[in-house]
């Protein structure tokens, strides 16, 4: 082996330079560090979890025992008015939408266009324009200057909830 050559599995170069390592292998590293920094804060949960144990039970000490257990009027007397509000205001509002919209077509209507009119502007026969406008799906077949000559109907695909 020649002592003098650096080998390029671990070459020290690399990190003055990143991107000269492949992708794949970057990608894998920086895998690698989010884990161990996950792993870390996984750590700190403990003493963050028994912070806010102290802070909660502080919390709990002055609302059952300095305050003598006593509920507050306020919060007996505002909770149900706001839940009495919020579900009003909403069925107002339903209301208020289905009145609004029932028995309204937005959309406006399809006017039928005159098989004539389909022939002139496909530059195709007016025998071509009805079978057209009674078929479903078709294939159409085209001239060199892309004028519709003659159409095959296409068989469409019958789905297990249609065969029923």
């Amino acid at each position: 082996m020649n002592a003098n050559k650096p080998s390029r599995r671990f070459d020290s170069r690399l990190i003055q330079k990143p991107r000269q390592q492949p992708r794949l292998q970057r990608t894998a590293w920086g895998f690698v560090t989010l884990a161990f920094w996950a792993f870390y804060f996984y750590l700190w949960a403990p003493v963050l979890t028994l912070i806010s144990w102290l802070v909660g039970g502080r919390l709990a000490w002055v609302q059952l025992y300095e305050r003598k257990q006593q509920l507050d009027p306020f919060l007996i007397i505002a909770l149900p008015v706001l839940l009495v509000g919020c579900a009003t205001l909403l069925i107002v509002w339903a209301e208020y939408n289905r009145f609004r919209f029932s028995g309204k077509e937005r959309r406006a209507p399809r006017i039928d266009v005159a098989h004539a009119e389909i022939a002139r502007d496909l530059g195709a026969t007016d025998a071509l324009a009805r079978q057209l406008a009674g078929a479903k799906a078709v294939m159409l077949h085209m001239d060199d200057d892309a004028r519709p000559v003659g159409l095959t109907e296409q068989q469409l695909p019958v789905t297990p909830l249609q065969a029923t």
